[in-house]
């Protein structure tokens, strides 16, 4: 009971700690409220006065009702556009979508930003030049704080072809009035909505690739956890080239490289569980090259290497997703079979898929009373996609379900091959200390018999003596010497090498502690259908109850007896306990509750009847019965 709520508490601790930290890294994956105003865009009144000015000479441009504006009065002449700002922002941010042209920008008659510093830069002397490129990005200029209730006027040049005295037409630039903390949490959230994924997929390939090294180091190469690697890596590249700035980092490609990512990770994952399908691994091959093949498909008729487009080409780009839907369909019903089978990844996979479903509906009907529209969304495009035969969003959700699933496996398996190794590891030292005792045990013994050797022929001529002249002292002497021969320690000589280590570490221990032993039969099977840890486990237990137990009793003893018979293996302990009134009889010592509940587990797969107990109230029995 303590150690539940020990349990308990660490995962109260864990949870409560978890939460808030989940919140503050997901807090920034979501943007501010975006306030900005469209201040000047084409085709639109906006309350912009466009004119141009010389040496204080103004001109008012005409509208042309398109975003143009007519009336300059030679070619290059700099235009004007003004506004009074009216719009109040916390950091407020202006942005101009200009291209080859130069701008400055005034701020009731001040210039805040030129392009041309060179210049005479005051509202009615600037002519402003061309730019002989364009630019990358538009002109971003942070307003003061105090810029609410001021004239705002850019300065634009124009070009030697848009002389305005007839029909040509200028073009003001767009303008864009935003918060700077609205746009930099834009960036902020675009960026956090990409590399948390990209780095939390980073973590878990960075521990498979442990797991691959721990393994190898135990002796145990597979390349399985390469595998499952390789198909987070294709995801991982995927999700970061959907990034916004994927394409100022990398050049353009003629196929889209986050849909190519998304079916090769298909492909990889499909040939990592194939690794495992023993009894249907043909058919995990089969979809597995599938899927492979229509990726390769994909990527030729995407580049128009294979194909023109046409009606195949559009079948061949589309086959991708039908043929990963219906490949995790198949290995989802098929891990069914095999978990049946006595897989254990495929056990632990299922039963985490099965749990992740539970969970997921769960959420949706959470969801129904507060977003009806999300939960709706979600069947519908369900729905319209099995209707269609071309399944996106639920191949998603199959292939989310069915990598968290594959990872909750993986890293359960790893646990276990933990737990074997500690176990394995505590066998082995619980040998090696027994082994040693069992060594010290047999040097005692043959140290014991020497010395009776030794004496045996001093004892014989007593004996002779005693025989002419005092003959009725010879029984005395013959129980002393018979006393004697019973304190030599027993030792047990099987045909089982583990079997004897551990019996005789224990007997050494037995004496130590003044328990008489007595082995009525010895001999055991060179091999038991059980593993070291577990037959270490079965007997350790067995006879560290009965040495505590004999402990306490007023004429301590140990028996063993183990001998064959019809193809089993019998093991058989008695010994002495306390004498215990029955109207207040003690529970069992916590320790030898969890010693027996170990043993019953060992020879439960054995049968109900391989395992018996007898007691009374000063003798305690058990007998195990192993078949070969």
């Amino acid at each position: 009971m303590k150690q539940l709520w020990k349990v308990i508490l660490a995962l109260f601790f864990s949870v409560l700690i978890c939460i808030p930290s989940a919140f503050a890294i997901f807090y920034y994956t979501q943007p501010m409220k975006d306030v900005s105003y469209e201040f000047f865009s084409l085709g639109e009144d906006t309350g912009w006065t466009v004119f141009t000015d010389e040496k204080g000479n103004q001109t008012h441009l005409a509208s042309d009702g398109y975003g143009g504006y007519l009336g300059l009065s030679y070619s290059g002449q700099t235009i004007y556009y003004s506004k009074n700002m009216t719009e109040k922002l916390d950091d407020p941010m202006l942005k101009i979508f200009v291209v080859n042209r130069t701008v400055s920008v005034f701020l009731d008659g001040n210039v805040i930003y030129t392009d041309c510093p060179e210049l005479d830069n005051r509202i009615g002397y600037l002519t402003l030049p061309m730019l002989d490129y364009d630019r990358a990005q538009p002109v971003t200029i942070s307003l003061p704080p105090d810029y609410h209730g001021k004239t705002l006027t850019i300065a634009q040049s124009t070009g030697d072809s848009e002389k305005q005295v007839d029909d040509g037409t200028v073009w003001p630039c767009e303008v864009m009035l935003y918060c700077g903390y609205a746009y930099e949490s834009s960036l902020i959230a675009s960026a956090a909505q990409t590399m948390l994924p990209a780095v939390l997929l980073f973590a878990l390939i960075l521990f498979l690739l442990a797991i691959f090294i721990w393994n190898t180091f135990e002796r145990m190469f597979s390349l399985k956890p390469v595998i499952f690697a390789l198909a987070l890596l294709f995801q991982m590249c995927g999700i970061l080239s959907r990034a916004d700035f994927f394409f100022e980092y990398f050049r353009s490609f003629p196929f889209d490289l986050g849909d190519l990512f998304f079916y090769f990770s298909i492909g990889a994952l499909l040939l990592f569980v194939t690794l495992y399908a023993s009894r249907l691994r043909l058919l995990f091959a089969a979809v597995t090259a599938l899927q492979w093949i229509s990726a390769l498909l994909y990527l030729l008729t995407q580049s128009e290497i294979l194909l023109e487009y046409g009606k195949l080409s559009v079948f061949f780009m589309k086959l991708p997703q039908i043929t990963g839907f219906f490949a995790l369909i198949t290995v989802l019903a098929a891990a069914f079979y095999l978990w049946k089978c006595g897989i254990r990844f495929f056990r632990h996979q299922i039963q985490a898929a099965l749990l992740l479903t539970g969970g997921y509906m769960l959420f949706l009907i959470a969801c129904a009373p507060f977003w009806p529209d999300y939960v709706s969304g979600v069947f519908t495009r369900i729905w319209q996609e099995t209707l269609s035969l071309l399944p996106d969003f639920s191949l998603r959700l199959l292939w989310n379900l069915y990598l968290i699933s594959s990872l909750a496996a993986v890293f359960l398996e790893f646990v276990e091959q933990i737990s074997a190794r500690r176990t394995e590891l505590a066998v082995l030292s619980t040998k090696n200390a027994l082994a040693m005792e069992s060594y010290e045990n047999l040097c005692l013994q043959s140290e014991e018999v020497m010395m009776l050797r030794h004496d045996t022929l001093k004892h014989y001529s007593l004996l002779r003596t005693m025989a002419n002249e005092k003959p009725g002292q010879i029984a005395g002497y013959l129980d002393d010497l018979i006393g004697q021969a019973e304190n030599v320690r027993s030792v047990i000589s099987s045909r089982n090498q583990i079997l004897n280590i551990l019996l005789n570490g224990k007997l050494s221990a037995a004496k130590a502690k003044g328990i008489r032993t007595e082995i009525i039969r010895c001999d055991a099977p060179k091999k038991l259908p059980l593993s070291d840890a577990e037959l270490c486990s079965l007997i350790v237990n067995i006879l560290d109850n009965a040495i505590n137990a004999a402990g306490g009793a007023q004429t301590p003893y140990l028996k063993l007896d183990l001998h064959c018979k019809d193809q089993h293996f019998v093991f058989s302990c008695i010994n002495s306990m306390p004498h215990i009134k029955t109207s207040n009889k003690k529970a069992p010592t916590p320790d030898h509750e969890y010693g027996l509940k170990i043993i019953r587990q060992i020879m439960n797969r054995f049968g109900d009847n391989m395992l018996l107990i007898e007691q009374s109230s000063t003798v305690y029995q058990i007998t195990v019965i192993i078949p070969f």
